[in-house]
């Protein structure tokens, strides 16, 4: 059990690391963290979300993703569009203003990721992913016997 604590202790340590550099990353592009997330989730993605959507998907409050996108919308690089038959619910969209801060920003991040990716052969990148996920589902399959089924 002590090896595995000295493990976990390892392992909480490089999340953190990497934790730590994204946060750098954001600042450097004069962002708080959440903003930065919500672009590079945009950036990433083919579709648009919801506020709600990005709140569950982020495992962020309301009141921060709210925060963040109001900063966003002021900065002008995002808008609220209403989707298909459906005008409560408004769908971020990067506007034009968006998509070039977008570009010089946090296109920049994502290369930087794929650049540290590209230092990987391709078996130990699949490696990584497998064995990221089997901790993903073991550490969730393991939390379920905490967490009460009211809370779910």
């Amino acid at each position: 059990m002590d090896e595995l604590k000295s493990q976990l202790l390892r392992f909480n340590s490089i999340y953190n690391d990497t934790n730590r550099t994204y946060h750098r990353l954001a600042l450097s592009l004069g962002l708080p963290d959440c903003a930065f997330l919500i672009l590079y989730l945009l950036r990433m993605s083919d579709r648009l979300y919801t506020q709600s959507e990005i709140c569950e998907l982020m495992c962020l409050s309301r009141q921060t993703v709210n925060s963040a996108l109001k900063t966003l919308a002021a900065a002008g690089h995002l808008e609220f569009v209403h989707s298909d038959g459906n005008k409560k619910n408004k769908l971020l969209k990067l506007t034009e203003r968006g998509i070039s801060f977008c570009e010089t920003s946090v296109d920049r991040v994502i290369g930087l990721e794929i650049n540290a990716l590209s230092e990987f052969t391709p078996d130990e990148l699949e490696l990584l992913l497998r064995l990221n996920r089997k901790f993903a589902i073991c550490l969730r399959a393991e939390a379920e016997k905490l967490i009460s089924p009211d809370s779910r």
